[in-house]
């Protein structure tokens, strides 16, 4: 594998032939992108058939280019051997999701098998029509089962795996008279040993179709002898569908008819039957509901995330050896702190002998005299008897250690000394030694009047001007009738929608055309229908008789006439 370009990042699921791997393609600048990487096994690398199927597959994939179609990138060799590298579906094939359905006790509604048919048919036309140097590039893709069916996380149908796929002039060793693909899905043809075509592919389709709205195979489980498993197939009659419509339970019968020309003669012919259907049940059938109802299964994990989730840390129960730098970060101490005290403390004492800066900052400097103090003021300041405070600059007498006195302070600073008289000129409050009332009698309480307080008038606002209201309101309906207006065009799908929805559903008879052989025209009044076998609602007038006709090239014309308005029947064999 070239290490410069694609590496491998863990195995997502292994086949017969070759295994899978979660890988990533890098480019230029850094680039990455997830991808599926497909590499033979090593045993089977050398083998010439192997190879030639491989590099057969990754040629044909360079020719399919579509949204139903597991795209591929690239394809390569390695000392491991030949890879391909191909988009990544994050989903399941439709066997997870049937077998995940089947033991929930769920089935896929009718309208979203119908959808998931659809675009797996849109698939396989656009490999049909593909042409190289002017002839096709594919016959039949062979393996038309639900394991090569994805459905990703939105609802995206891929077709995938022609690996076995029926190449127009390209021979892989397919000896005339065997059998290619997978016996449960192959078609009766095939299992004779016949070539594969484009309508056994549709047997397989509508083998793959009935089991998601059956929840079980058409022709028994197969769990038996594989021989008696392929005579099912090619003699007996699949289980008839309950509770599937019957346009659409006619579609899968004709997809699976015993023999080629009694299905339909093209794959365009089925796509368009089940749009015709889809058309018919009004129920939505687009990627988006199909995913909602896929998570409404609680579905399991896809290969990726499966693989993603083997190779987490907590997956595994180890933690991967990473040593985190050590990063300082301020810590809450659970050590209680010191309490805030409140309480007035004494400015810094002086040292005796020697000059002091007191808290406003001014120079403090004793003297040897001091007027006598009370003992408990000396205790409190630690200054001893007989110290007399002077000023700094005009040595004029201070009753304490701030210094210089007020007048050397206002010629020294101003400002400051202006604020100090302020700060001092504010009356302050002298607690009072007064009782608690918790402490006082009963009969030392007295009760306070104090006189009612004046109501105060309430004034009524002065009315303004009224149009601010009406104003708003025609601003509003304005606004409101220029987008009706604007998105009236595409409101009225989803208002015709919402109104047949709550509308009382009315049941209309059917009218059902049948032929032997069957793929005859119908034409009624005079206007092709479709082709038998044909199920349309009566709609003509009732009591009426409306003129028909049946035609099938190299057998003669049926003309008749039916009632309309009435559950009608037309069975008819033609003759040549």
């Amino acid at each position: 594998m070239n290490e410069s370009r694609y590496r491998l990042l863990r195995p997502l699921a292994m086949g017969g032939m070759a295994e899978l791997f979660l890988g990533v393609a890098r480019g230029a600048q850094g680039f990455e992108k997830s991808v599926a990487i497909k590499r033979v096994l090593p045993h089977l690398a050398s083998e010439p058939t192997i190879a030639q199927m491989f590099l057969a597959e990754a040629r044909l994939a360079t020719h399919l280019q579509h949204q139903n179609i597991a795209s591929v990138y690239d394809v390569g060799t390695s000392p491991e051997g030949l890879f391909m590298v191909m988009e990544l579906v994050d989903g399941w094939d439709l066997g997870v999701l049937l077998r995940h359905a089947h033991r929930r006790g769920q089935r896929f509604p009718p309208h979203l098998v119908a959808f998931i048919g659809s675009q797996a048919l849109a698939g396989l036309i656009h490999a049909y029509r593909r042409q190289h140097n002017g002839r096709p590039v594919l016959t039949a893709h062979r393996d038309v089962s639900p394991s090569n069916i994805l459905v990703s996380r939105e609802g995206e149908v891929k077709v995938t795996d022609f690996g076995i796929a029926r190449l127009e002039g390209v021979s892989m060793g397919t000896q005339p008279g065997t059998f290619k693909g997978k016996l449960p899905y192959a078609a009766p043809e095939t299992l004779r040993g016949e070539p594969a075509n484009a309508s056994s592919d549709l047997f397989g389709l509508g083998i793959v179709l009935y089991e998601l709205l059956a929840g079980r195979h058409p022709f028994g489980d197969g769990a038996g002898d594989p021989m008696a498993f392929a005579l099912a197939i090619t003699q007996q009659e699949p289980a008839p569908l309950t509770d599937v419509p019957a346009p659409f339970a006619a579609v899968l019968a004709r997809a699976m008819a015993k023999t080629p020309e009694a299905r339909f003669p093209r794959p365009e012919d089925m796509a368009e039957a089940l749009a015709r259907y889809l058309a018919q049940a009004g129920e939505p059938a687009t990627s988006q509901s199909l995913a909602t109802f896929i998570a409404s299964l609680t579905p399991p994990l896809t290969l990726v995330e499966r693989a993603q989730a083997s190779e987490s840390p907590e997956a595994s129960g180890s933690q991967p050896d990473v040593v985190e730098p050590t990063v300082r970060r301020p810590s809450l101490s659970t050590r209680a702190a010191n309490p805030p005290s409140f309480e007035l403390q004494q400015e810094n004492a002086e040292v005796p002998g020697g000059p002091a800066l007191s808290m406003s900052g001014r120079l403090v400097l004793p003297t040897a005299e001091a007027p006598a103090a009370p003992v408990s003021a000396r205790a409190s300041n630690g200054a001893p008897q007989g110290q007399e405070f002077r000023c700094a600059r005009c040595n004029a007498p201070l009753a304490s250690a701030h210094a210089p006195c007020d007048r050397c302070a206002r010629a020294l600073a101003p400002g400051l000394s202006s604020l100090a008289e302020e700060i001092s000129s504010v009356p302050t409050t002298q607690p009072t030694s007064r009782r608690s009332v918790l402490d006082m009698r009963e009969d030392e309480l007295e009760l306070e009047e104090r006189a009612p307080k004046q109501e105060t008038a309430y004034e009524e606002p002065k009315a303004r001007m009224q149009w601010g209201r009406p104003l708003a309101i025609l601003a509003t309906l304005l606004l409101l009738g220029g987008a009706a207006v604007v998105g009236y065009p595409y409101l009225r799908p989803l208002l015709t929608r919402f109104f047949f929805s709550v509308a009382p559903k009315q049941t209309l008879p059917l009218l059902v055309f049948q032929s032997f052989p069957e793929g005859a025209t119908v034409a009624v009044n005079g206007e092709v229908i479709g082709t038998t076998p044909l199920v349309v609602d009566n709609t003509y007038a009732t009591g009426q008789k409306v003129p028909f006709q049946v035609t099938l090239k190299g057998y003669k014309p049926r003309k008749g006439t039916f009632k309309g308005g009435e559950p009608v029947t037309v069975d008819l064999k033609l003759e040549r």
